[in-house]
């Protein structure tokens, strides 16, 4: 009988398997409560791979590298199948379709939604198998994902400082969501906001001979707001950094603070048009769910669109 030397280290054993579906559903809720609510999810394979590393290190959960890389890998697809599915299955139940929804409920529908994330786990692995060397391989970055995690499970005590770090983060965002929840202490506001009212004023418009049509009075503010104490979005502003964060600001304030001002401003008879008067808030509002939104979606879409136009030449190959 081949002894534990002849066999090779353990790998697919069973706290492997274990710990990898104990961390798949505590990363794939952390990432669809992420998603729902700032729109932005994360990667768990780092993560993951620091605390396999940090449990497989005691004395009573002792393993192997190979079941480290088991837990992390089962891990990381979990909580990627959930940031696909946070984005496609509610727009079954939000969309309307010929005067109706497709779906009423989910519970309903329970195995059409299993379905559709089946078909859309192996879809993802196969454009991994064909996107991972023009992405991973002939891009040249220096830390993707997988290589950092691998270079995290090889060095041990590196490993330790960061369990270290991601407990100590974790401590630190429940005793700031202690401290603020009304199930907790209350003792801080996630946020204040306010809004801005400026003076009304009489804009005279002309026609294209410069004669003069009306005047059209105007009236509006800024709405203002302090950065949100949610421990679940400093820690994405801290993973994806100062760089992709700015971007996020950028067009939150190109929305709020340029084209919904703009769009009520040239055309003021456009709130009523989308059913949203009375307040200047309910009018931003309006403006911004019916004309803005779109208009973000529609630059996604052309964003992705022209990620897969560039690489054309890489898949080919």
């Amino acid at each position: 009988m081949p002894t534990r030397e002849a066999r090779g280290p353990a790998e697919m054993t069973l706290k492997a398997v274990l710990l990898g579906l104990a961390l798949s559903l505590v990363f794939g809720a952390a990432n669809a409560y992420l998603g729902m609510k700032a729109g932005q999810t994360v990667a768990a394979t780092i993560p993951a791979a620091v605390i396999a590393m940090a449990l497989f290190r005691l004395p009573a959960f002792r393993g192997t590298v190979q079941e480290q890389n088991i837990a992390r890998t089962a891990a990381s697809v979990g909580e990627a199948l959930v940031a696909g599915a946070i984005f496609t299955i509610p727009a079954f139940l939000l969309a309307e379709l010929d005067g109706g929804r497709p779906w009423q409920s989910l519970r309903g529908h329970y195995w059409e939604a299993t379905l559709i994330l089946l078909v859309g786990g192996l879809a993802g692995v196969f454009f991994i198998i064909v996107l991972r060397r023009p992405l991973c391989v002939e891009a040249g970055l220096p830390f993707p994902e997988s290589v950092a995690s691998v270079g995290i499970v090889r060095a041990g005590a590196e490993a330790g400082r960061a369990a270290r770090l991601i407990f100590s983060a974790m401590g630190l965002g429940g005793l700031i969501q202690l401290l603020k929840s009304d199930k907790g202490f209350r003792l801080l506001r996630e946020y204040v906001s306010g809004y801005l009212r400026f003076s009304p004023s009489l804009v005279q418009h002309f026609n294209f001979r410069r004669q003069p049509i009306g005047q059209v009075r105007h009236a509006g503010g800024i709405a203002w707001t302090t950065p949100s104490l949610s421990p679940a979005l400093i820690g994405i502003g801290y993973i994806i950094g100062p760089r992709l964060a700015s971007v996020n600001v950028s067009g939150g304030l190109l929305a709020w603070w340029v084209l919904i001002p703009l769009l009520v401003f040239f055309d003021p008879d456009l709130p009523a048009r989308l059913g949203g008067e009375g307040t200047e808030e309910v009018i931003a509002f309006t403006v911004w769910y019916n004309v803005v939104r779109p208009i973000a979606v529609g630059t996604m879409l052309v964003a992705a669109g022209h990620t897969l136009f560039s690489l054309r030449s890489a898949i080919a190959r």
